[in-house]
């Protein structure tokens, strides 16, 4: 039950009214950088105690109250620190880790595993997400529409889903929290100091934002609606020099160089969003309550790539000239007969998140109540990746260049030309390697719709060991859809001898590059589709899939609040059945539709137990066997599908094995497949924690965690033995299983449940208000964070795998001072070396290697809080993200002659400069 007053999942969280109450009283703070009065603070002798300091103490009170292991930020922690994206708010809790994109966090990894491992929810339920796989794209959800973040580092029976590694509920306002009307507005200014790199991109934002909340006199029903716009700039240099083992090459003396196609170039984004999110609450007794809400945003984010492309591969027709250095990786290197790829890349995309939920609640007597919940919500989404081709000639036909590369150990190389790429007289519409297209499109369109049901039964007792006895059903139907719709863009009747001078009603200007110093010609290609200039041919090889998911799951958790001894002990002890039905649709055998499902079952215990040990001292312990289901382009459907001559053959002569000649598996089948695995079983994981969480005063708390999680059913690519029945049926291939249904076992080549391991793992974390500790330090607050994870995956030969979002070490820290109207903040988080996501050339997703990281943030603001008329509730802030403009650098490890490994070297390197936010807020 989530997210109404006395349910089952509050008394789960925070295990007694007062703890309810203090994450009541964070919620009213979701407008962001509202400061509301005794309903967000605590009164004490007088004071009360509102801003930084109240949402501490409410996130530490939530904490401490809560049976299971969580960690809780609340509205004013997102509102007091840089907030381009929730994730950095979350982030910034212990254990939580987040991966940039583009320059925006994006990505959460929970205890060193990454956003395929977790689930996020909204208000509760499962919502959909916006790639196309699970992972939440959380800079989808705007800061000042979630009240309140709980990250779930272990489970219960009763959350509506828990990943391997956990699960992140956002929770949106609810209005019946507050005591009185709220309207809050803001406004701020953005901008980042890399400058306007591409003329067409300014460098410059805002973000607007309004709420109000108000109630009836009765307090028995309430409203709310919170609106946010903003256009948010990002603007950075790419730099791929491409170092893998494969990409890369040695001279005479040993030194390495890139031998492949670095690609570099200037990146310019704004990310426009609106999005909103309304709640109505109907609450007229003690025993029924009825709670609607509904959140929508719609985002644009469109962005430019111009650039290079640099064959330098022996296959291209460049030439090595040389290097220097004293290694293992080059210095400099020298190429000549290069020649450039020059290239505008159009890239963005268009994505609408509508998700809705109903909560009713009746208590039918004392003691039981009963809850229905439904959630639903969907995704639209567009991509463009629109790629526009020119050079100095035609099929290496134009003038050819001499460059000279420079290799910092940072990663941020340089690179010096002969030829000027910003000439229109030079730099010619053209297909420059004589591949036979001068440019490409890809239009991929995601949809995703997912429905979630809630019944809900709880019966609470009049004393003794167990508190209550919740049991439910919940009913969870999801079906996500992608098209990545592809074409190449070949020349038209306007290009002569493969070339076409660049129309000049086009061309903006040239790109700005600093240090890179690789300045190139920007145009608009945007006519070029539909004015005649390419003729656009759709591509025979489209990716098309959809993945469906029919579950059902049946749960029953014992709620314990009691004495053991003279210990107080709380906590909860479940079990939960889930019922999975997957389906996959995709192409086999040359385009024939091939639909393949699959069911399976799991049984879910868990339990959280929670002793006070002494006052305000507690040690909770939990286990749990959770699941995460595979990535949705894993279960895709789209396979290839061959026939073994040595085992069956076509008799006949109409294309159908029909014959069985031998049949030995594994060693010898009829059928070999590859591809998708519409059949993979979910990751696993036993998760065992226990948390020593000592609370001196309601802002100052000392934490020590130690986890440890068996990892199973790892999915790797990996060759198995496998039932292939459904796949031959669908390739037209069925009529030889009448009389050898012993065919249907065939050899399969792809994603399979094959891996297995363990993370094992300390979290220790220190908060402190440091009135605490003197009163001439009254204002002054901080915390630090540590977690430390050692982790490893292997498959069956014992080889070690990567673990995607996994970082070995992670910390984070703040400072802060707030009184009297005054606030200053800095924030710090780092992460270890980790396995990241970054795109390749077709879009798709793969591991890269990325160096660690360090990130800085800081605000800095005053309030007027007592003061006479329009003035009171007036307030300035001024921050800044990413202060030491911290760069995102991938690297690749490199090796010498025999193999062994002799260093590191960059190949992505991302710098994203630093945002600046000038806000002005009112509070009414």
């Amino acid at each position: 039950m989530v997210f109404k007053r006395n349910s089952a999942n509050a008394r789960l969280l925070c295990g007694a009214a007062t703890g309810l109450a203090m994450i009541a009283a964070a919620m009213p703070a979701a407008a962001q950088d509202a400061e509301p009065e005794t309903e967000s603070g605590v009164e004490d002798e007088g004071i009360v105690v509102t801003g930084i300091r109240s949402a501490i103490e409410s996130s530490l009170e939530a904490k401490r109250e809560s049976t299971s292991i969580v960690e809780v930020i609340s509205a004013e922690d997102v509102g007091k620190l840089p907030d381009l994206s929730i994730a950095d708010a979350l982030a910034r809790l212990p254990g939580v880790t987040a991966q940039r994109v583009r320059g925006r966090s994006q990505q959460i990894s929970i205890r060193g595993l990454g956003p395929d491992f977790s689930l996020a929810l909204l208000n509760g339920r499962e919502v959909v997400s916006a790639g196309n796989n699970r992972g939440i794209e959380f800079d989808q959800f705007p800061s000042e529409l979630i009240a309140q973040g709980v990250v779930y580092k272990t489970a219960e029976a009763s959350l509506a889903a828990t990943g391997i590694a956990g699960a992140v509920d956002l929770r949106t306002i609810r209005p019946l929290d507050f005591k009185d009307t709220k309207l809050n507005v803001s406004a701020r200014y953005v901008v980042n100091d890399s400058g306007e790199l591409n003329p067409d991109f300014s460098n410059q934002g805002y973000r607007f934002f309004g709420s109000y909340i108000g109630q009836n006199d009765a307090g028995t029903v309430g409203w709310s609606i919170g609106v946010t716009h903003q256009s948010n700039p990002t603007q950075f240099l790419s730099r791929e020099l491409k170092t893998n083992q494969n990409q890369v090459s040695t001279d005479a003396n040993g030194l390495i160089y890139p031998s492949d196609n670095p690609r570099q170039g200037a990146v310019s984004r704004d990310f426009e969003r609106t999005s909103i999110a309304g709640a109505l609450q109907f609450e007229p007794s003690d025993n029924f309550s009825l709670a609607l809400d509904a959140f929508y945003t719609d985002t644009q984010d469109s962005g430019i790539f111009r650039g290079t492309e640099t064959p330098i591969a022996s296959w291209s027709g460049a030439s090595f000239d040389g290097a220097t250095g004293n290694g293992p990786f080059a210095d400099t290197a020298t190429y000549s007969a290069v020649v450039p790829i020059v290239r505008t890349d159009t890239e963005g995309n268009e994505a609408q998140i509508f998700a809705a939920g109903a909560n009713l609640v009746w208590g039918v007597t004392d003691n039981l109540s009963l809850e229905l919940d439904y959630g639903y919500s969907t995704l639209d989404r567009n991509d463009i990746d629109y790629e526009s081709y020119a050079g100095t000639g035609f099929a290496r036909g134009g003038p050819q260049d001499t460059i000279t590369f420079t290799f910092p150990q940072s990663g941020r190389y340089s690179v010096d030309t002969q030829l000027d790429y910003t000439d229109p007289g030079t730099v010619l519409l053209t297909d420059p390697g004589g591949w036979g297209q001068v440019g490409f499109i890809k239009e991929p369109e995601i949809n995703d719709e997912l429905h979630q049901l809630r019944a809900e039964a709880e019966y609470a007792f009049d004393g003794g060991f167990l508190d209550s006895i919740t049991v439910g059903w919940i009913y969870t139907d999801r079906e996500k859809d992608f098209d990545s719709n592809e074409a190449f863009l070949r020349q038209s009747a306007a290009f002569t001898d493969g070339a076409l001078a660049i129309p000049a009603g086009s061309i903006l200007g040239s790109t700005d590059t600093g240090g890179l110093n690789f300045d190139v010609i920007a145009y608009d290609p945007s006519s070029f589709l539909t004015d005649g200039t390419y003729v656009v041919e759709k591509a025979t090889f489209d990716t098309e899939w959809v993945v469906s998911e029919e579950i059902h799951s049946f749960y029953a958790q014992a709620n314990i609040d009691t004495l053991l001894g003279s210990v107080p002990l709380r906590g909860n002890i479940g079990l939960k059945y889930v019922d999975t039905t997957q389906s996959s649709t995709g192409t086999i055998g040359g385009g024939l539709a091939n639909t393949v499902s699959e069911s399976y079952d799991d049984w879910l215990p868990s339990a959280n137990l929670s002793f006070e040990v002494a006052d305000d001292f507690f040690i909770k312990l939990a286990f749990a066997k959770t699941i995460t289901r595979a990535r949705l382009d894993q279960l895709a459907a789209n396979q290839s599908i061959s026939v073994n001559p040595l085992s069956c053959t076509d008799t006949d002569g109409d294309q159908v094995p029909d014959t069985v000649i031998a049949f030995n598996p594994p060693q010898l089948v009829c059928f070999n497949l590859s591809g998708g695995n519409p059949a993979l079983q979910p990751y696993s994981s036993t998760s065992y924690d226990i948390s020593f969480e000592k609370y001196f005063s309601r802002g100052t708390a000392l934490v020590v965690a130690v986890f440890h999680k068996d990892l199973s059913d790892w999915v790797i690519d990996f060759n198995d033995t496998i039932d292939v029945e459904q796949q031959i049926v669908n390739a037209g291939f069925g009529s030889i299983l009448t009389n050898a249904p012993e065919l249907g076992t065939g050899a399969f080549s792809g994603p399979v449940n094959f891996g297995d391991g363990s993370i094992t793992g300390i979290e220790g974390t220190l908060r402190v208000d440091f009135v605490d500790l003197a009163e001439s330090l009254d204002g002054f607050g901080g915390s630090f964070s540590f977690t430390y994870a050692d982790a490893e995956v292997e498959d069956t030969t014992m080889t070690a795998l990567d673990i995607p979002g996994y970082s070995e070490t992670v910390w984070s820290g703040d400072m802060f001072y707030e009184k009297n109207g005054f606030q200053a903040k800095l924030s710090a988080r780092h992460r270890s070396g980790f396995l990241s996501e970054v795109q390749n050339f077709d879009g798709s997703l793969s591991g890269a290697q990325a160096r660690s990281e360090t990130i800085l943030d800081g605000q800095i603001g005053y309030t007027f809080e007592e003061a006479d008329g329009f003035l009171n509730g007036l307030g300035f802030q001024f921050e800044v993200f990413n202060i030491t403009n911290e760069p995102f650098v991938t690297e690749n490890d490199l090796f010498d002659g025999a193999g062994n490994q002799i260093g590191t070297f960059p190949s992505r390197h991302e710098l994203y400069g630093r945002t600046y936010n000038f806000t002005i807020k009112k509070e009414f």
